[in-house]
């Protein structure tokens, strides 16, 4: 596969499964027409492509009336006439178990491998097929690489690290619990650079866990499954991101960062050692502690900004930036 095709989730799209497959295989009732089902995804995707199916109960059911799903696996309450639904007395339960047995039996494709010119790989390092490697990259010792992975030119990737193993979302079926398996991929864009020991998980469905262009990653960082990681940031010794965060362009976190799941990080955020996130933080904004609290506003060349709302400028670097509350904006 070239490396100017485009990386997105039709590329890991289930091919020729049907709402009556889902319904089979979840033990549920289909109501409505059958369809064809190409992506799984959370009512809390952010992108949510066509043909996807997800799952509702309670009072989250009333949030799939605005939602762009094809379809929805629902309790019998949830029963609408917009849209076709699969009816389970436990949603949950049968999404979770819809994804492991797509996933067993094969339903989701592996990518097409690729190696560019010029790419330096460790005799210790295991790339598996169903990668695609740019040009320039150097891959170290006992480095994994796993299928589904694509890693564009100029990427670098320290000893011991691994990239594209599941990550860890845990189910259960009233009959015992188990890790859900991972259909999902990694993409490394142009010169990302990863230390020694990190974990960088592919994502749960069809889509990719998410490296910026010239992102930098110190040793023992992890990145869960779904994150996704703007161009120019860099995360320092043991940061660890879980699934579905997101940081925006020119983000610093300090060692031993941690983050709660759906955090987001504006763009230029910036973060003391130990911060825990816990909630969102905005562009140009420095938090720490734990839980992590504001403690002033920063600019892209790390110096702290002046309080005041209106415009500022950087007394280290010059740049400007229109602050108004929480807000806080680069200037044109």
């Amino acid at each position: 596969m070239p490396l100017d095709t485009t990386i997105g989730p039709e590329l890991l799209a289930l091919r020729d499964v049907t709402l009556s497959d889902v319904a089979r295989i979840t033990g549920g009732r289909l109501v409505g027409e059958d369809a064809p089902i190409r992506h799984l995804r959370p009512l809390s995707a952010d992108s949510i492509p066509d043909g996807s199916l997800a799952y509702a109960s309670g009072h989250f059911v009333d949030e799939l009336a605005n939602a762009p799903f094809e379809a929805a696996i629902v309790p019998a309450s949830g029963v609408g006439a917009s849209r076709s639904v699969i009816v389970h007395e436990d949603p949950q339960v049968a999404f979770f178990a819809l994804q492991r047995s797509l996933a067993e039996s094969g339903a989701y494709p592996t990518i097409a491998s690729h190696r560019g010119d010029r790419v330096r790989i460790a005799d210790s390092a295991v790339v598996h097929d169903g990668t695609v490697i740019g040009d320039d990259v150097r891959i170290g010792d006992h480095v994994v690489v796993m299928p589904n992975s694509v890693l564009d030119d100029g990427v670098e990737i320290q000893a011991g690290t691994v990239v594209g193993e599941p990550g860890f979302q845990v189910a259960g079926d009233g009959t015992g619990r188990y890790l859900v398996p991972h259909a999902g991929g990694v993409h490394l864009r142009a010169g990302v650079s990863i230390g020694a020991n990190c974990a960088v998980d592919r994502a749960l469905f069809s889509t990719f866990t998410t490296l910026g262009a010239d992102t930098m990653l110190d040793n023992l960082v992890h990145v869960a499954h779904d994150v996704m990681i703007g161009d120019r940031c860099t995360l320092t010794a043991s940061v660890e991101l879980s699934g579905s965060v997101v940081l925006e362009d020119d983000v610093w976190l300090a060692p031993r960062t941690c983050c709660n799941q759906f955090v987001r990080f504006g763009r230029g955020a910036y973060t003391g050692t130990g911060s825990v996130v816990v909630r969102d933080v905005p562009a140009f904004t420095l938090v720490a502690g734990s839980p992590a609290r504001v403690f002033g506003r920063v600019c892209l060349c790390r110096a702290k900004l002046p309080s005041d709302d209106g415009p500022v400028e950087c007394g280290s670097c010059g740049r400007r930036f229109l602050i108004d509350g929480d807000a806080v904006a680069e200037a044109a």
